[in-house]
């Protein structure tokens, strides 16, 4: 019997046929499918290809879990995030992804989820036996969600946890499917006394309709009374009543629209005092208005027009009234009414070119407590790296997030932020645990920033540390296809081979950046990869024969483990480092 194709699944194939040939021709097509279901199941969260990719856990002894990522308050937890998360918190999510690029869904598939996730999820876990059939990243990624589960107990967090299920199947899935689904749901909401879980069936045409949703360039604001406006360019402030503000910032299934704030502008600050006095004056049921007690929100857009009771603004950014835009959301979400209450809102049309967009931004933004790294994309640094890789071509730097992915750049040679900083981190510093360790850290914490991203930096050592990554990152992927990883997870290998590059390159114990810029990457061969990649083996399984304990995951990430690599390549004449 031959099986016939519905117009969902025909378009839904050209669609990944065309985007795996211009983003990653290089991944099977499996690996593939599994980026793009994890980009459209978590489309809602505005995630960078390098925290969705950060979230892939698809490989041998991946337990059935393709995907898993966890989120506090709408924002997505790295390796270090927990560190400057509030110590309350209104909701954690867990999302779990299972991506098949086949059509139909399976019972096998939800009986091995329920077989494993209880156990992975289960604050009393033995690691040292789930060491030996599950893979690393996914021990630390269900780890990441255990710490901040215990972290947040006090604040009594709503914990929802999500189950996806991705195909390309034409139909809904059988009832005997969903009869299971069930059953796994019902365990998964004994995690906590009060979690609640949910799965979600992605088919061709959810897929599909994703797909053509994409992020919306174009947003209306109803307000309420005539807005003003001035000669000296083009721009409105009017009022806003709450819930027509809450429809501006959410999506159609009432998610906050995170690609609404600027890249790095869309930290919430959590239960601070002015977030509390916000909130107080939302929940007030005294008959004065919000605005009277706000300093309103300001939006950058570049273009906005007034039609009818509505304003039409395009490609909009909120770049001030990010604290106020949470609690508005979370007010509403729990069952918040306006009242007829207000909120000013100043809408700025400013030239993409000079610098009158990042002025706007910095003051508007000077009288609120950010972190760290909130505004460092508008830093003369990061424009000159994002013109350098850009000029150098190969490489697209994303200072605001999406901004090249949107375009469908090639998602290995698109470069967060917090990527090139993990890689100089490994590469440059000579400091893999640290890479592993931190990601959110590496640009909230001035020290590690300054040491990072300055200006006394040649421009190309950032071109020439994505360089060496990509080899290396390479290597590793064809290795893996021959015999797999100690610990099944690239990222446990890719740091510290990196770090020793900079040794066996240079052949010097202590390269500067100057020393770095000298080498030539072709002598980065395979052979020499291939001796590091042996190097590094016997270091760890020497490490795990002394301490099982978190298998290579936490080996990796401690200094000690850098030290004695670093010895090791020295000491070793065919590396022939300087002594």
């Amino acid at each position: 019997m031959t099986s016939t194709q519905s117009n969902d699944q025909r378009l839904l194939d050209r669609i990944l046929e065309d985007q795996h040939r211009k983003q990653a021709p290089e991944k099977a097509r499996d690996d593939f499918f599994t980026f793009f279901a994890a980009d459209k199941a978590l489309q809602d969260w505005d995630l960078d290809n390098d925290e969705i990719m950060d979230g892939i856990v698809d490989g041998s002894h991946d337990c059935g879990i393709d995907g898993i990522w966890t989120f506090v308050d709408e924002r997505y937890i790295t390796a270090d995030t927990h560190k400057y998360l509030s110590s309350r918190a209104g909701k954690i999510e867990l999302v779990i992804l299972q991506a098949k690029n086949s059509s139909g869904y399976q019972e096998t598939v939800i009986e091995k989820l329920h077989f494993h996730l209880p156990t992975l999820l289960d604050m009393g876990r033995d690691e040292d036996d789930l060491i030996g059939h599950t893979n690393a990243k996914l021990l630390d990624r269900t780890r990441r969600f255990l710490h901040v589960l215990e972290e947040l107990a006090s604040s009594f967090p709503q914990v929802h946890v999500k189950v996806i299920y991705a195909n390309k199947s034409a139909e809904t899935p059988h009832p005997n499917v969903k009869s299971k689904g069930d059953r796994l749901r019902r365990e998964l909401e004994t995690i906590t006394s009060d979690a609640k879980a949910d799965l979600e069936y992605l088919n061709a045409a959810d897929l599909r309709e994703r797909t053509a949703r994409g992020a919306k360039a174009v947003a209306q604001l109803v307000f309420t009374e005539t807005p003003m406006s001035t000669s000296l360019g083009e721009g409105y402030v009017c009022l806003a009543r709450l819930d027509e503000y809450y429809q501006f910032i959410t999506s159609d299934n009432e998610a906050l629209r995170l690609e609404l704030f600027e890249s790095n502008v869309r930290d919430y600050a959590g239960s601070t005092d002015v977030n509390n006095a916000i909130g107080d004056t939302l929940k007030s049921g005294t008959g004065e208005d919000f605005w009277w007690f706000n300093n309103g929100v300001t939006v950058v857009a570049d273009a906005a027009q007034i039609v009818g009771k509505r304003i039409v603004v395009k490609e909009p950014q909120i770049v001030n009234g990010l604290q106020t835009s949470h609690e508005i959301y979370s007010y509403v979400q729990n069952g918040g009414q306006h009242r007829d209450r207000s909120l000013l809102v100043k809408i700025v049309v400013a030239p993409e070119s000079g610098t009158a967009r990042d002025r706007i931004i910095r003051a508007t933004n000077s009288q609120t407590q950010l972190p760290a790294g909130a505004l460092r994309a508008t830093e003369p640094i990061q424009k000159d790296i994002e013109e350098s890789l850009n000029q150098a071509g190969g490489y697209y730097y994303e200072r605001r997030a999406s901004y090249y992915r949107n375009q469908g750049f090639p998602l290995d040679r698109v470069v967060s932020m917090a990527r090139l900083a993990r890689e100089f981190m490994a590469f440059v510093l000579r400091e893999p645990h640290t890479a592993l360790r931190h990601s959110d850290g590496l640009l909230l914490d001035n020290q590690h920033y300054k040491q990072i991203f300055t200006a006394r930096h040649d421009l190309d050592i950032y071109r020439l540390c994505l360089d060496v990554h990509f080899r290396i990152r390479g290597f590793l992927a064809h290795q893996a296809e021959d015999k797999p990883l100690l610990g099944d997870s690239v990222e446990n290998w890719l740091y510290p081979l990196t770090a020793m590059s900079a040794y066996t390159l240079t052949r010097l114990r202590q390269p500067t950046v100057r020393d770095l810029l000298n080498i030539d990457l072709d002598h980065l061969t395979d052979d020499l990869m291939a001796r590091m990649s042996g190097t590094l083996e016997n270091n760890f399984r020497s490490a795990l024969r002394h301490s099982k304990a978190g298998g290579v995951d936490r080996i990796a990430r401690t200094l000690d483990f850098t030290n004695k690599l670093r010895q090791d390549v020295v000491s070793q004449s065919r590396y022939q480092v300087e002594r």
